[in-house]
């Protein structure tokens, strides 16, 4: 099922399949979605994070694609406490492969549930905004990455 929620930084789809959510993606399509518990949970959700209201989701998350690597980094992501941000070599440290830093930006390049599972809070070793569903797209990440710095 295909939920939606307009945002600030455009139309955020979701797809929620076997109560989980399963995908996430900033888009300006115009899609027909549906209604159910957990479509309107994400969207409330979301309605909160974007108002400064909320932190950390509470979603239930599962993972469509991927391999068990990137697997293992999307889930390293959901550790990143909101507002703050860790370099692809943490994440990489973190999931006990150290020398797989490029293997990591890869891996959050391709994460299917953007913003619930924080990639913008991934930055380059040096502060750099790099990636983030490639080099055209850092503009996003850092008016996420802004976004959480603002406190309420």
């Amino acid at each position: 099922m295909l939920g939606k929620y307009k945002s600030k930084y455009g139309m955020i789809y979701y797809l929620v399949q076997d109560d989980k959510l399963r995908e996430l993606m900033i888009q300006d399509l115009k899609m027909e979605t549906d209604e159910n518990m957990l479509i309107n949970e994400v969207k409330n959700q979301l309605n909160l994070y974007f108002n400064h209201q909320l932190r950390k989701f509470d979603l239930p998350i599962g993972f469509n694609r991927g391999t068990d690597f990137q697997k293992d980094v999307w889930q390293a992501l959901l550790t990143i406490p909101y507002g703050e941000t860790r370099s692809y070599q943490d994440i990489a440290n973190l999931i006990g492969k150290p020398k797989a830093v490029r293997a990591v930006g890869q891996a959050c390049k391709k994460n299917p549930i953007g913003i619930i599972v924080p990639c913008h809070r991934v930055i380059g070793k040096d502060g750099s905004m790099t990636g983030y569903s490639g080099k055209e797209h850092t503009d996003l990440k850092q008016k996420l990455i802004n976004h959480e710095k603002i406190l309420d």
